[in-house]
């Protein structure tokens, strides 16, 4: 069993790679963990999802398997890191996922952090 949640994300993503490394420089205690979509564990990390339900949104898996997508996701990765997260924080997650390709031409590009398991 693993000891803290894992986000998966869309490495194809440029604007997930930038928030994704955003929030490990933010996780100074290592409270997170980070996996991408295409690495070969997400489909054993994410059963029940189809490819295309992985790519669609973030995902936090928690150490005991729970379950959280989209903007309950970000909430909960927002609240890991002991940063205040108001459920509003949810209700953005959508806009900006739909603009992610877009904004990620604002972003500067970078690898895609890895710190799994």
């Amino acid at each position: 069993m693993r000891d803290r949640p894992v986000l998966l994300y869309d490495a194809d993503c440029r604007f997930c790679r930038f928030v994704a490394r955003v929030l490990l420089r933010l996780d100074r205690r290592r409270r997170l963990a980070f996996a991408t979509l295409q690495d070969e564990a997400a489909p054993a990390l994410l059963p029940g999802l189809s490819a295309g339900e992985r790519l669609a949104s973030i995902h936090v898996v928690e150490p005991d398997g729970e379950l959280r997508s989209a903007g309950d996701a970000l909430v909960r990765l927002v609240r890991q890191l002991g940063l205040p997260a108001p459920r509003l924080l949810a209700r953005v997650y959508a806009p900006i996922s739909r603009r992610r390709r877009v904004l990620g031409k604002f972003v500067p590009d970078g690898p895609a952090p890895v710190r799994f398991p």
